[in-house]
């Protein structure tokens, strides 16, 4: 029916009003020192985890539980029934006839692959966590922060997937709508390849800074599997018909920049950032005259 959606779209707009009031602080906490919103953990010179890189804060655990509670509340809410897009842009008819499995039994086996390759895709930063940093290294510290750090890149990465979702409401590119007008507009962008290249992320931010495996080999290539991992979900996504290229790619590059932004940004560049220098100086090449500009990057 023509006002059916209308419901829905309340409850997101209540579910993101929400989330909204409950982290309101959280940008400018989060871009703080550690000094400004205390750590979960005691300081441990003895841990992976290094003393100049800010501790998972309490502001980090709020808004990573708000963005699940988010995520929770709009899921409810259901999705939008009635398409607001549907149809190939740029691109997408070019990859679909490339990619897209010739028969429905080959499709299926597709969707399959693809979800395996997403279900699988945070087995390995979990293990990190609960098995590597605990048993492995025996170091608390890494454990708690590192499972933070996972735990909140899944859920801004979740929110951002679903709230694309319920706004866009493009069609599928096989779907074919009921005699109500119901049709499955979960397309843009694909939450499957946004989750798998988070655990990318992760990974290839986690073990690029800490020698988790105490092997540069074993270390980057659990980056490069993940890596590997993320295509070939986004790929078994437009084989199966479930999604356009533009919703993988989108969803790709979303869900690996939250893998990787949130622990470089948040706790690994403060350590970058004290080894850089930049000083300003008469340069006596020129008399005196002119000023240098001298840096340590």
């Amino acid at each position: 029916m023509p006002g059916s959606n209308s419901p829905r779209v309340l409850r997101v707009l209540l579910a993101l009003l929400i989330i909204l009031s409950s982290v309101a602080h959280a940008p400018s906490a989060l871009a703080q020192t550690k000094t400004s919103s205390p750590p979960l953990l005691v300081p441990d010179e003895s841990s992976l985890w290094r003393k100049e890189w800010p501790q998972f804060r309490m502001s980090e655990g709020i808004a990573t539980i708000a963005a699940g509670l988010a995520s929770a509340a709009i899921t409810i809410a259901g999705p939008i029934e009635q398409p607001r897009w549907q149809g190939p842009i740029l691109f997408d008819n070019a990859v679909r006839n490339g990619l897209r499995a010739s028969s429905p039994e080959a499709r299926q086996t597709y969707r399959t692959i693809g979800d395996w390759t997403y279900r699988l895709s945070p087995l390995l930063p979990l293990v990190d966590v609960f098995v590597v940093s605990t048993i492995g290294h025996s170091d608390s510290k890494l454990m708690l922060n590192l499972g933070g750090v996972v735990f909140e890149a899944y859920s801004y990465s979740g929110l951002l997937s679903i709230i694309s979702t319920e706004l866009s409401a493009r069609k599928r590119p096989y779907s074919e709508c009921h005699e109500g007008g119901e049709c499955d507009t979960q397309s843009f962008y694909s939450g499957h390849s946004a989750i798998a290249a988070t655990g990318a992320g992760l990974m290839c931010a986690n073990h690029t800074r800490i020698a988790l495996y105490g092997n540069p080999v074993l270390d980057i290539g659990s980056c490069v599997l993940l890596s590997v991992n993320a295509l070939l979900t986004a790929t078994t996504r437009v084989a199966a018909d479930r999604h356009y290229a533009t919703d993988v790619i989108v969803g790709t590059g979303f869900g690996f920049a939250f893998g990787y932004a949130v622990p470089v940004l948040l706790h690994y560049s403060y350590g970058a950032k004290n080894d850089k220098t930049i000083t300003f100086a008469p340069d006596p090449s020129c008399g005196g005259n002119c000023i240098a500009v001298r840096g340590v990057f």
